[in-house]
């Protein structure tokens, strides 16, 4: 399938679970063997976006040979594609629970996911018995600032990150093909549900 269609689909797909409402989220893709990639136009409502609303920008995140304007969060996707080579898909998505768990776990840093089966839904994990913790950074409207971090992160305290999450706002997954950045959304929202659920049983 086309990247351009496959991309599509898994944004028709993100915004019918609700996990995409109005214009916001982000996607990209980037194609074997390019340094350049084909990011989502700003401020598209998704339950409309099509095909024509990627554009494709350098590594560097400016437009090539096009005048509109990408993601006020594309910086974050070169960021991940300079930090994992093997990635060809980033997803951002904004959910109910990726929004508020992301405060609510803020100050320890991280949401800590252990020991669920579907964990194996993730490239490169074989086993339940693992820890994977998806770390939270603060929400800034500085996304420069944002992509350092995050870059520092992943070399110096934990390069085979899954994705993150940004307190308040929402959710980034990836994947070495647009299925698996999918998969992976679907995995952890899966299990921010289980913990979420968790919290509201402790509470009884």
């Amino acid at each position: 399938m086309d990247p351009h269609t496959e991309a599509t689909e898994a944004i028709h797909f993100l915004h019918q679970k609700g996990w995409a409402p109005a214009t916001s989220s982000n996607y990209s893709f980037r194609k074997t063997g390019q340094s350049n990639f084909y990011v989502s136009q700003s401020g598209i409502d998704k339950g409309a976006f099509t095909e024509a609303h990627f554009l494709q920008v350098d590594e560097r995140g400016n437009p090539v040979q096009d005048s509109r304007k990408p993601s006020a969060e594309t910086l974050l996707h070169c960021a991940i594609y300079r930090l994992f080579p093997e990635v060809h898909c980033v997803l951002h998505t904004h959910t109910v629970l990726n929004t508020i768990l992301s405060q609510l776990w803020q100050t320890q840093g991280h949401i800590e996911l252990k020991d669920y089966e579907i964990l194996k839904g993730f490239s490169g994990i074989k086993t339940h018995e693992v820890s994977v913790k998806i770390p939270i950074f603060a929400n800034t409207q500085d996304i420069a600032a944002l992509s350092i971090e995050l870059e520092e992160f992943v070399q110096k305290q934990d390069p085979e990150v899954k994705a993150f999450l940004i307190a308040g706002h929402g959710m980034y997954t990836w994947g070495a093909t647009i299925a698996d950045a999918k998969r992976h959304v679907e995995v952890v929202e899966f299990l921010l549900e289980c913990e979420y659920l968790k919290l509201k049983l402790k509470s009884l």
